[in-house]
């Protein structure tokens, strides 16, 4: 009986490790290559980048960084972000430069 209650404590433990769904985020300054496409249903499209490893992001910017976005839609760009954070519409990166 003993044996048993432990088999299942490991079974259970062993259960919910492998069906953890949190993402690792790397929060850190980085940059990301990838095409930038517009995102969402109008009149709340919003810009995201499409990484060449096929993830898709979408973008938080100023007024001036999104002028050039508006641009470079369907062109690929190299972004440099100071932060990875989740939100409703998926990851989202804050957009310091573009080159």
């Amino acid at each position: 009986m003993r044996y048993q209650k432990i088999v299942l404590a490991m079974f259970m433990v062993f259960a919910l490790a492998s069906c953890s769904t949190s993402q690792q985020l790397n929060s850190e300054k980085g940059i990301v290559e990838g095409i930038i496409y517009s995102v969402g249903n109008e009149p709340f499209t919003k810009l995201g980048i499409q990484a060449l490893d096929g993830t898709m992001y979408v973008l938080k910017y100023t007024k001036e960084i999104e002028q050039v976005l508006n641009t470079k839609q369907g062109k690929k760009v190299k972004l440099h972000y100071e932060k990875a954070m989740p939100s409703p519409e998926g990851l989202t990166l804050i957009v310091t430069s573009i080159e």
